[in-house]
């Protein structure tokens, strides 16, 4: 299973996820034969089921899955020590209480450590090892910071980016090397990342450059890749850097969805179950919706129509047919009121919006997901991308069958330029405090209520 959204770095970390938890459950079950009589005690297996969900929640809490830095076997080794033991006393403490006459065995609890510590060890150590280069990264910063930047790249034994250009902002020459651009205008950039299959680009400036942080933000606001800004903090004296860090540099995701690669799991999941499940229910409904359409007018059951997804790409939105066969114009034309191209199932299709119910497919294949910003149509999307600074950001997760505008109001015809401002509003608090429950909360809401509107013909 390929996970979308992720890169290998991040699908490494939740394979090891996957075996932290089987090699935890593992080390404990033999920890229960290694003792004399073999027998396993309700108190000992609660302890390994509690055991297990904790090292879900806390793991990552200590730094087990951060990948992109270089780090000592000896600092891993007690860093991950410390997780079991912490993740070991916690199921300690909840199989008392759930089980307070039972005597928890510290020789079993000493052996199942004995067993998990190197068994979870010999992966992470492992994995941090690999060489490979998976992500293609531009460096935008001042010389000095430039060369220091490809300096601890070069250092790292397993480098899951790979610096391949740098634009240097003080005049100062970049860094020399074989396969490594130096771009000599901030305006190139994004001709550069399009042309050159840029996954990332590294804004490697000081808190003081602010202004100039923003110049470049607008600048690269249709860039459809990953921008983090490495704050340069090395003039400061900070006893201890609180955040996320990349070779020791503070680091700030300007325009990611959701850093934790747990989240885009969550969604995917989510959406392919969700999805199949609605086709199986409403297959009865759809296979009638192809009837009432082929007796209603002449044409495909079918509208396919190109629009703009994940990163301003193109792919095929499938929607059940409603208006009538027609010739389409210079420029594409919203449906609106008493509109004489919408057939007469079509009229009650859009009102209802289940002409969408063959966008279920388009989650299934990949291009959607169930809750997410409306795609758009291409031209709309090229139209608003020029008059809005922010209306590509919508565009930096999936687009969904319903989401947080749809149920706000903020849907059907945006004949004013105030519509579309409002429903980028939305998609983007969307996309700034999205989680799974709020996926959850807006497709019942849909179902509720958010399926109709006086705004949709």
């Amino acid at each position: 299973m390929r996970i979308p959204l992720l890169n290998d770095t991040e699908r490494l970390g939740f394979a090891l996820r996957l075996g932290d938890l089987a090699l935890l459950g593992l080390a404990g079950l033999g920890a229960l034969h290694w003792q004399a009589d073999g027998g396993a005690a309700p108190v000992q297996l609660t302890s390994l089921y509690v055991g297990g969900a904790l090292s879900l929640a806390l793991f990552p809490r200590f730094g087990m899955y951060q990948l992109d830095a270089p780090e000592a076997p000896p600092t891993l080794t007690l860093r991950l020590a410390a997780a079991l033991l912490t993740v070991m006393a916690g199921a300690m403490l909840f199989a008392a209480l759930l089980h307070p006459t039972a005597r928890l065995s510290g020789m079993w609890l000493a052996h199942w450590l004995m067993l998990a510590l190197p068994a979870l060890l010999a992966p992470h150590l492992a994995a941090r090892n690999l060489n490979w280069a998976s992500t293609r990264v531009l460096v935008i910063g001042k010389g000095d910071v430039s060369h220091e930047l490809y300096r601890r790249n070069r250092l790292c034994k397993r480098r899951p980016y790979r610096i391949d250009a740098f634009c240097i902002t003080d005049g100062a020459a970049g860094p020399q090397a074989t396969g490594i651009d130096c771009i000599a205008d901030t305006a190139l950039i994004p001709d550069y990342v399009g042309r050159h299959g840029i996954d990332q680009i590294w804004i490697a400036l000081p808190l003081r450059d602010a202004g100039d942080i923003a110049r470049l933000q607008h600048l690269l606001r249709n860039t459809m890749v990953d921008i983090r800004w490495l704050q340069d903090v090395r003039d400061l004296q900070i006893l201890n850097i609180n955040c996320r860090t990349l070779y020791d540099f503070p680091v700030m995701d300007l325009n990611c969805m959701k850093p934790s690669a747990a989240s885009h799991i969550e969604k995917y999941i989510f959406d392919k179950c969700f999805s199949l499940a609605a086709l199986v229910v409403f297959a009865p409904l759809m296979l009638l919706i192809v009837a009432a359409i082929k007796l209603d007018s002449r044409g495909p059951v079918l509208f396919v129509q190109p629009r703009i997804g994940l990163n301003g790409r193109q792919f095929k939105v499938f929607k059940f047919r409603s208006m009538h066969r027609h010739e389409p114009g210079a420029t594409l034309q919203q449906a609106a009121r008493q509109d004489a191209r919408v057939t007469r199932v079509g009229r009650f299709l859009r009102r209802t919006s289940l002409d969408e119910l063959p966008q279920f497919i388009n989650v299934l294949l990949g291009d959607m997901s169930v809750v997410g910003p409306r795609p758009h149509a291409v031209s709309h999307t090229e139209m608003y991308s020029r008059q809005l600074d922010v209306y590509m950001v919508r565009h930096r997760a999936k687009p969904g069958i319903t989401g947080w505008a749809q149920i706000n109001g903020a849907r059907g015809e945006t004949d004013t330029l105030d519509k579309m401002i409002r429903r980028v509003q939305f998609d983007l608090y969307y996309l700034q405090h999205w989680s799974l429950w709020m996926d959850i909360r807006i497709v019942l809401w849909t179902a509720c209520k958010g399926w109709t509107g006086n705004n949709v013909y």
